[in-house]
């Protein structure tokens, strides 16, 4: 890791690294100052700093007490439920870092060895290297390889039994004119194929709220944009409640009826977001 010193000393996780012939070093190193203070990597080394002494399996935990942001669950309680075997955890996307977080608290705290899809930059935190599978949302060429090991490791994982937590938008709620609505992108097909091979039982969750009005307009501008802000909306839930709503196990013989995985995805997906209005 690269340390950085403030008034304190900074473990630099994230950021923007600018390089360039052309420009002198302490040209590049003021503008890659004020990006990563702009886009809240700054903010979010700062505060990974700060956050008291805990064990690797507690650091999301630990976030949320560092940040106070308190957890409003309702629907069905999982800790009713038998959570063993193969199962997937599906979510919406709407907040982006903090969704992750927040399932890795709530999901792994029953189900120790459960891993959650997540996207690669956050492979860079220490504490999540046992339990993220890392993604590349933007789907880059360069990291095409990454995403077909993810989805064997996703598959290897659930068929023997595991958990996984997936996002299956693959990148953050955002805007769309068409529907004048905050909405997932279209979710991945992949998902359901997951279920179908894996025979797994399928969680509903819907995590109510959106990220503010700079981050929906500058979603309709860049996607990749919009990603880099993740983090910059995180210390933005400071001292709130976040409200979340767990749907009722979707088990095989519920769905297997369905011919097609773009259909059982929007299946799961209408489980998800009909909880919006429970």
């Amino acid at each position: 890791m690269d340390q950085g010193t403030n008034s304190h000393q900074v473990t630099t996780l994230v950021g923007l690294r600018i390089k360039s012939k052309r420009l002198p070093t302490w040209l590049t190193e003021f503008f890659q100052s004020h990006l990563n203070r702009i886009l809240g990597f700054t903010h979010f080394n700062e505060l990974y700093s700060r956050l008291p002494e805990h064990e690797d399996h507690k650091f999301s935990k630990t976030i949320l007490n560092e940040l106070n942001i308190k957890l409003d669950l309702s629907g069905e309680s999982l800790s009713s439920y038998t959570l063993t075997g193969p199962q997937i955890f599906v979510a919406n996307h709407p907040h982006g870092l903090l969704d992750g977080i927040v399932l890795d608290h709530l999901i792994t705290s029953l189900r120790p060895e459960a891993q959650i899809m997540a996207m690669h930059v956050l492979g860079t935190i220490p504490e999540y290297k046992k339990t993220l599978i890392l993604v590349d949302p933007m789907k880059k060429r360069s990291r095409k390889s990454l995403n077909v090991r993810s989805w064997r490791q996703a598959y290897k994982l659930v068929a023997k039994g595991g958990a996984l937590v997936v996002f299956p938008a693959g990148a953050v709620s955002h805007y769309r004119l068409s529907s004048n609505k905050v909405l997932d992108p279209d979710w991945s097909p992949h998902i359901a194929s997951l279920a179908r091979r894996t025979g797994a039982t399928v969680f509903p969750i819907f995590i109510h709220g959106r990220n503010n009005f700079l981050f929906q307009i500058t979603g309709t501008v860049s996607r990749r944009l919009q990603n880099l802000l993740i983090f910059k909306q995180l210390p933005k839930m400071r001292n709130r409640s976040l409200s979340i709503t767990v749907g009722k196990p979707l088990v095989p013989e519920s769905w297997t009826h369905i011919g097609d995985d773009e259909t059982l995805s929007n299946h799961f997906r209408d489980h998800v977001e009909i909880l919006d209005r429970t």
